[in-house]
């Protein structure tokens, strides 16, 4: 019986493999084709609906006037010069002999409309940008903003930002707008597939596909399935438990650390308003364990930025496991005694935290509470419903979090964000004036090298004060088939598909 069912399961087998190959097959007879599986798709293809340029960007459909190299440094892309002439003023020579994918010329005008309308369609990019007025004077762009501005050029890099053909038919907009990326969008099905094709008319070389398909999978497994099945060619994300899988001559795994940060963020409200504990809590987490732990070639955070990304930072700063440090501090807040069951107390009453998690990373914020009881701190995990919980109810002590810290290249939105005092995405309630005055000083510098060093002197002051628990940074990575050719992977994620990818042997 065992015979006749593993007889089965070979033609099983066989028969799939040749479905597989009737597929490759016809896809080879139509010219080079790579399906490609991401973990995430936006609602639309629209850039300036809420995140979903994010999508087009990743899908080697839309661009930008500028652009972030893998090498974290701002290129040219749809504007092949800049230069600001004041501290609220911008000038963007648009490149010239650009042609958007249904063969319209790309003239400043059409520029000056694509970036107007996602003014007004994304409130997140009228915040970011800081934009007061656009006139188009020859083959240059004059940008005016409310005020000095310093992350313009990053703010421009965001995916809400790629630029469209307002003159085309915009009823379609959410399903087939018209860019200028190495490939055009022909078909969209909401979150499954989106397929396109090479864009005739693209300005920077020929494009190395004919066709292209991209499939909406967002569960890790599957998307270890479609590819190990030679459903795709290509997929994003690979978790550790089915990397073993791909580490073969058939596969290649291209990998790199990527710009997000998980972190725990500190709620100043309660117990934790004492600096001493803080830092307790901060040299209590062994946080090489927790890279471990999130596997996949994911190294320890330490500091608001990962590391060789970012501004500079004192190196004896970064936070580490120091468990003599944990005692003494622990001492320095009052927590002198031990309990039977091993905790730290103050006037008889154990140090007790909660800690409210979210997310899909349960077990690195288990591994959080094993080492602070390990310490004598005792902890209690409680699942909510999302991280905006923080923000109306404040019974927590830290909150799960994770954010992309550099992800336009520049880090003042992540610091402006969630380290000003004034900001309600601060949902610790941290405050510290020394780094308001410092994000100020950021928001007129627009040389980048300044900007660096004021953000280094913020992320000092911030890893003094401690309102969060830096923990880990995932790798970004990329598993294709081995005959795909091209792929770079990028710090950010939603740099993915190139006009220089490719696929052998079509």
């Amino acid at each position: 019986m065992k015979r006749i069912y593993a007889m089965l399961a070979v033609m099983l087998l066989s028969v799939g493999l040749l479905a597989g190959c009737g597929g490759q097959e016809k896809a080879a007879d139509s010219g080079k084709h790579l399906s490609a599986a991401l973990y995430w798709f936006g609602e639309s293809v629209d850039p300036a609906h809420e995140w979903d340029g994010w999508t087009v960007t990743r899908i080697g459909a839309g661009e930008t006037l500028v652009t972030v190299s893998d090498k974290m440094e701002f290129t040219p892309q749809l504007a092949d010069k800049w230069e600001a002439t004041s501290p609220t003023t911008w000038r963007f020579h648009i490149r010239e002999n650009v042609k958007f994918q249904d063969g319209t010329p790309m003239t400043p005008e059409l520029v000056k409309a694509s970036l107007e309308r996602t003014l007004k369609e994304s409130t997140r990019s009228q915040k970011s940008s800081k934009i007061k007025e656009i006139k188009v004077e020859g083959q240059d762009l004059v940008v005016e903003t409310t005020e000095p501005h310093g992350a313009l050029l990053a703010a421009l890099t965001e995916p809400a930002f790629v630029i469209l053909n307002t003159k085309a038919d915009l009823s379609n907009v959410a399903s087939a707008p018209v860019l200028t990326g190495p490939y055009q969008i022909v078909g969209f099905k909401k979150g499954e597939e989106i397929q396109l094709k090479r864009n005739e008319y693209y300005w920077d070389g020929t494009p190395g596909l004919d066709t292209l398909t991209v499939k909406n999978l967002e569960d890790d497994n599957k998307r270890a399935m479609a590819l190990q099945s030679g459903d795709v060619n290509l997929i994003q994300r690979c978790n550790s438990a089915n990397r073993s899988l791909f580490e073969n001559a058939s596969y290649k795994i291209e990998e790199i650390v990527g710009v997000r940060v998980y972190m725990l963020r500190m709620n100043f409200d309660g117990v934790l308003k004492d600096a001493n504990l803080r830092r307790a809590v901060s040299y209590a987490v062994n946080y090489d364990d927790l890279a471990k732990i999130e596997g996949n070639g994911a190294v320890v955070a330490g500091a608001p930025f990962p590391p060789n990304i970012g501004p500079k930072y004192q190196e004896s700063l970064r936070e580490h496991m120091d468990l003599a440090k944990v005692e003494e501090l622990l001492k320095a807040a009052g927590y002198t005694e031990k309990n039977a069951e091993g905790y730290v107390t103050k006037d008889g009453k154990p140090l007790e935290l909660t800690i409210n998690v979210w997310g899909s990373k349960t077990e690195l914020y288990e591994a959080v509470q094993n080492q602070l009881q390990k310490a004598g701190i005792k902890v209690n995990l409680r699942r909510v419903q999302n991280s905006e919980e923080a923000k109306t109810k404040r019974d927590f002590d830290l909150t799960e979090s994770n954010w992309i810290t550099m992800g336009t290249n520049d880090p003042y939105w992540y610091m402006d964000q969630t380290l000003r005092s004034t900001s309600p995405e601060n949902v610790g309630h941290y405050a510290n004036p020394e780094v308001d005055k410092l994000l100020d000083a950021m928001v007129t510098a627009a040389d980048a090298k300044q900007r660096m060093e004021l953000a280094g002197k913020i992320q000092d002051l911030v890893l003094q004060d401690v309102p969060n628990l830096y923990l880990v940074c995932p790798t970004n990575q990329v598993v294709a088939q081995s005959n795909v050719k091209g792929v770079v992977v990028h710090p950010i994620d939603y740099y993915l598909i190139t006009k220089d990818l490719t696929v052998d042997g079509k």
